[in-house]
């Protein structure tokens, strides 16, 4: 029993690490487009080109940024959950509804980080720039 509860601790630390990690990648990805963004426009707006078109691809970006936002205080919930079960010598919470899970939040940052990516193009097809 002991080997099994040290396996699945082991899971639950790694699923952590995971999810840590996912979550700094999300915020890198959103933070880099929203950046690669202002500065393109900059650059446009050096020729020209009126610098309004970068306005949704940042909100995107910055949605995905609150998604992750959300994720990480989902998580700190949950774990003050089970703390105060625990203090309470009671069950652990029911975290098994979709919304409390949070990879489906990083599943929908990671959505609008595409989306993003989209967006800042469709907003860019078409752009000339003069010699």
């Amino acid at each position: 029993c002991k080997l099994v509860m040290d396996k699945v601790a082991e899971h639950e630390k790694r699923s952590q690490e995971i999810a840590d990690t996912t979550r700094r990648f999300l915020v890198a990805v959103h933070t880099g487009g929203i950046g690669v963004t202002f500065a393109l426009s900059s650059a446009l707006a050096g020729h020209g080109i009126n610098p309004g078109w970068a306005v949704w691809p940042v909100v995107v970006f910055a949605g995905g940024l609150v998604i992750v936002g959300v994720s990480l205080m989902l998580a700190k919930h949950r774990e003050l959950k089970r703390r105060d079960a625990a203090k309470k010598s009671k069950n652990e919470p029911d975290f098994s509804g979709f919304f409390w899970r949070s990879y489906t939040w990083d599943i929908i940052s990671l959505f609008l980080f595409v989306v993003g990516v989209a967006v800042g193009l469709a907003s860019i097809h078409g752009i000339n720039i003069d010699p």
